[in-house]
């Protein structure tokens, strides 16, 4: 299907049905949204669950990560087209999410979300696959970021509708996962629209030998080192930014509207207004500079955040979380494809997806379990002295980037 349209109206095709599928994805994003998921504040409100359950909320997407290279073989062995394969994984995070009202218990809406958000990062090579093949190098950091904006808008207004629903009804929590159910079933139409090739077995790679490309490929493996740090200190403190403002040990104990408009909306709306720049800034600028400037804004925010009880302040350092997780999410998302070389981008990322699962599998549990023994001042601390450390590693990254890119535009 795919070989009817011209590389131009493909191109097209995919940009406006993503588009489509954004406005659905945004009201998705809430449920897990880094440090203000809705499921979260839920399991502390409504569950008042402990820190294992609490951890594994917020550790079930990076749990998922460390699956992907074994579900992208199975795809690619399958021979389903890669918008299938995607459309699939959208169904079967809607079922989980539409079983949550049906079984009230708090274990089972710990089990059923977390796989929900296991099964939907499945999708996530395949998603940069499809974006490597659609669209050009100057066109990628551009449209998804226009993507983004779109996402970020919807989910700015669904938190603020979502925190006042809470306020009013903890139980509103039911009809919403039946909801965001729905918009999972819209999202894989959306994705049916969009023509693509299916994976092939030899492009994927075995799972266990695409890891060994952290060891042959150097630079790719500094790079998956320094992120790492980066990743351990931010999202170690990303999920306590909802316990340090929702549990009254810290003296804040926030209405759900309040915690919601603070750490979800305000740093999705700079991350609206930031992603059109950034996403132009990655298709410009040396990947390892942008991602050292990203840095910073993730220091301070961690800083800000927990040095304080004020609102203002609070909000301040959300909006600079916001504004590095707009750019930060672009260069995630697409950072492998001016590293890999052609066919190489879905094994590329499935080792970057690991890594990822391996970090954030462990930093919730890390976060929960040392804000039992330390003030949040002390663990915002901890995570900053990481990201200072990786953020110094990127740096004789700088020019092995530049010519990686010199040689893949050569290629």
């Amino acid at each position: 299907m795919s070989e009817k349209l011209s590389a131009e109206a493909l191109a097209d095709r995919t940009y406006f049905w993503e588009r489509i599928r954004s406005l659905f994805t945004g009201f998705i994003e809430i449920i897990w949204q880094p440090g203000a998921a809705v499921a979260l504040l839920v399991a502390i409100r409504h569950f008042e669950l402990g820190t294992v359950p609490k951890s594994i909320i917020s550790a079930s997407g990076p749990i998922g990560f460390l699956l992907t290279p074994l579900s992208l073989s199975l795809f690619a062995h399958s021979r389903l087209p890669i918008h299938q394969a995607m459309a699939l994984l959208y169904v079967l995070t809607g079922a989980l999410l539409f079983l949550i009202p049906w079984f009230p218990g708090a274990m089972a809406f710990v089990l059923l979300v977390s796989l929900a958000q296991i099964m939907m990062v499945q999708y996530t090579p395949m998603y940069t696959e499809m974006y490597s093949n659609h669209f050009t190098t100057t066109q990628r950091g551009h449209r998804i970021s226009t993507v983004f904006i779109i996402a970020g808008a919807v989910s700015v207004a669904a938190n603020l509708l979502i925190g006042k629903l809470l306020d009013f009804r903890l139980e509103m929590y039911k009809p919403l996962m039946v909801v965001t159910a729905l918009c999972c079933g819209f999202s894989a139409w959306c994705l049916l629209q969009i023509p693509t090739e299916a994976l092939q077995p030899e492009q994927v790679g075995h799972p266990l030998k695409n890891l060994s490309l952290a060891w042959r490929d150097k630079l790719f493996g500094w790079l998956l080192s320094s992120w790492m740090l980066l990743g351990f200190g931010n999202l170690m403190t990303l999920p306590l930014r909802t316990e340090y403002m929702a549990n009254p040990r810290f003296g804040i104990n926030e209405s759900n509207q309040t915690i919601l408009l603070i750490t979800g909306a305000v740093p999705l709306l700079c991350r609206l207004l930031a992603s059109r720049m950034l996403g132009k800034m990655f298709d410009r600028w040396n990947l390892v500079k942008l991602r050292m400037m990203l840095n910073v804004f993730f220091l301070f925010s961690v800083v800000l955040f927990f040095s304080t009880k004020n609102l203002w302040v609070m909000g301040l350092s959300m909006a600079l979380l916001g504004t590095a997780m707009a750019g930060g999410r672009i260069a995630w998302s697409l950072w492998v494809t001016k590293l890999a070389g052609p066919g190489q981008t879905s094994a590329y990322m499935s080792v970057h997806m690991f890594t990822t699962g391996v970090r954030g599998t462990i930093a919730p549990f890390l976060g929960f379990a040392l804000i039992e023994h330390f003030s949040a001042k002390e663990v915002s601390w901890m995570g900053v002295s990481l990201i200072v450390l990786s953020t110094l590693m990127f740096l004789p990254a700088v020019g092995h980037m530049k010519r990686r890119g010199e040689e893949l535009a050569v290629n």
